[in-house]
C-alpha cells in the first residue's frame, strides 16, 4: 500500500480502538453505577465493544502492519486489490459496532423482518478475511524460502480461516433457530477464541520479528506450525464445563500447556532484543509471560471447573487482549507509522501501563473474590477508574494521527500549487 493509504487505515484502526476503549469505560462504570437509559442492554453493548476490538482495532491494525512489512520479507510488490480489500474491511469492521449495539447476537426487528445483524456482519467480515488470505497467498506464493515472519503469518492466516468456519457454523445455528446449545457454544468459541489466540498471537509475533529484522532472528529453531497446531484445540477451554467431556478437557488443557511452552520459547528469544522494541511492546511481552503462566493453572485439577463459576475468564480475556495484544499492537503501530513517531511519550506510556496494570490486578481480584479478603465493589470501582487511562491514550494517539494526516495533505496541496504555478 502507498504510505498515505496505510496512514488512513492506521487512523481508522485507532478510531476503532478509541471507540471500543470508550465503550469499555461505559461498561465498567455501568457495572457499579448502572447503565444509562440510552445504553440499557449491557450484554449487547459488551458484544459491540468486544467485536469492534476484534474486527476494527486488532484485525485491521494487524492487516495494515502485515501489508506494510510484507514487501520487505518477500522482495515483491503488494498485489493489486489490497487497497480495496482494506477499505471494505474497514467499513465492515466499523459496522460491527452498531450491528451488535442493540441486540448482540439476537434478532433485530427491521420493519416486518427480524434479522441477526450481529451474526450477519460477522459473516460479512469473515468473507473479507478470506479475500485478505487470498491476496496474501498470492503475494507469498512460490517463495524460494519462507522466513520466520512469513511462516508465522502463514499459520496465523490459516487459523483465521479456521476460526471463520466457526462463525459460519454459529450463524447457521442462529439463522436456523436450532437448539443444540453444546454445538452453538463450540462454534462460537471456535470463532472468537481461536480467532484471538491463533490469529492475534501468531500475527503479532510475526510483526515483532519483522520490526526487529532478520539479524535479530536466532539461528536456532523457533516454533511456527507446531505452535499453530497446539493452539487449535484450546478454544474448548472457553466452552462451559458441563458441555465438555473430561477427555476433551484434558486434550485442550494439555495442548494449551504445550502452546504456552512454545510461546515462552518465542518470548525468551524476543526478550534480549527488548531494547529495540517500543516500551508498550515490552510491557506487552511481560503480560504475555503472565498469560503463559496461566496455562499452568488450567492444569490444576478442578481449577477449570471452579473458575467457570467466577469472573476469572474476564481477567484472562483482558490480560491477553488488552495487556498483551493491544499493548504490543499500539506500540508497533506508533513506531511503524512515521507520522506518529513520538506521539506516545513517557507520560502516555505510563498512563497506558498503569491503567492496564491496575485494571488487570482489579479484575484478578474480582476473579478470586471468593478467597481474597477485599470488597468486590471496591475492585470493580478500581477497574472502572483505571479503564479511563487507556481510553485517553487511544484518543490522544488518534488525534495525533488525524493532525498528521491533515498536515501531510496540506503540504502536498501546497507543493502541487507551487509546481503548477508559472
Amino acid at each position: 500500500m502507498k504510505h498515505i493509504l496505510s496512514s488512513v487505515f492506521f487512523t481508522l484502526a485507532l478510531f476503532a480502538l478509541t471507540l471500543a476503549a470508550s465503550t469499555g469505560v461505559l461498561l465498567r462504570f455501568g457495572i457499579v453505577m448502572g447503565m444509562p437509559g440510552w445504553a440499557s442492554n449491557f450484554s449487547a453493548i459488551r458484544h459491540a465493544h468486544s467485536h469492534l476490538m476484534y474486527f476494527g482495532w486488532v484485525t485491521m491494525g494487524m492487516m495494515v502492519l502485515i501489508w506494510h512489512y510484507l514487501p520487505q520479507q518477500t522482495g515483491r510488490p503488494l498485489p493489486k486489490g489490497v487497497g480495496v480489500q482494506m477499505a471494505a474491511s474497514a467499513v465492515l469492521a466499523l459496522l460491527s459496532f452498531p450491528a451488535f449495539w442493540s441486540n448482540g447476537y439476537g434478532l433485530t426487528q427491521i420493519g416486518t423482518i427480524a434479522l441477526p445483524l450481529g451474526a450477519m456482519v460477522s459473516g460479512l467480515n469473515g468473507i473479507l478475511w478470506l479475500v485478505f488470505a487470498a491476496l496474501y497467498w498470492r503475494a507469498t506464493w512460490g517463495l524460494p524460502t519462507r522466513p520466520l515472519t512469513i511462516q508465522l503469518w502463514d499459520w496465523a492466516i490459516v487459523l483465521l480461516c479456521l476460526a471463520f468456519s466457526g462463525a459460519l457454523g454459529f450463524v447457521g445455528f442462529v439463522m436456523g433457530d436450532k437448539a443444540n446449545i453444546a454445538l452453538q457454544q463450540i462454534f462460537l468459541h471456535l470463532f472468537l477464541d481461536l480467532f484471538a489466540v491463533g490469529w492475534f498471537n501468531l500475527a503479532l509475533l510475526g510483526v515483532l520479528w519483522a520490526w526487529l529484522g532478520a539479524s535479530a532472528i536466532p539461528d536456532h529453531w523457533l516454533p511456527t506450525r507446531s505452535l499453530a497446531l497446539l493452539l487449535v484445540p484450546t478454544f474448548l477451554l472457553g466452552v462451559a464445563p458441563p458441555l465438555i467431556s473430561p477427555t476433551l478437557f484434558w486434550v485442550a488443557a494439555t495442548t494449551n500447556l504445550g502452546a504456552a511452552i512454545l510461546l515462552a520459547w518465542h518470548l525468551s528469544a524476543l526478550w534480549p532484543h527488548r531494547g529495540h522494541l517500543p516500551m508498550l511492546a515490552r510491557f506487552g511481552l511481560l503480560i504475555l509471560g503472565v498469560h503463559i503462566v496461566s496455562a499452568l493453572c488450567v492444569m490444576w485439577p478442578g481449577f477449570w471447573q471452579w473458575s467457570a463459576g467466577t469472573q476469572l475468564r474476564i481477567f484472562f480475556l483482558h490480560n491477553f487482549l488488552l495487556g498483551w495484544v493491544s499493548s504490543g499492537l499500539l506500540g508497533m503501530v506508533a513506531v511503524t507509522n512515521r507520522r506518529l513517531a513520538g506521539s506516545i511519550n513517557c507520560t502516555l506510556t505510563t498512563l497506558w501501563i498503569s491503567g492496564v496494570g491496575l485494571m488487570l490486578v482489579a479484575l484478578l481480584g474480582v476473579g478470586f473474590s471468593q478467597v481474597v479478603p477485599l470488597r468486590t465493589a471496591d475492585l470493580l470501582w478500581a477497574a472502572a477508574w483505571s479503564s479511563i487511562g487507556p481510553a485517553l491514550v487511544a484518543l490522544w494517539v488518534l488525534s495525533q494521527s488525524l493532525l498528521a494526516n491533515r498536515s501531510w495533505a496540506q503540504t502536498n496541496r501546497e507543493r502541487a500549487q507551487m509546481e503548477s504555478s508559472p
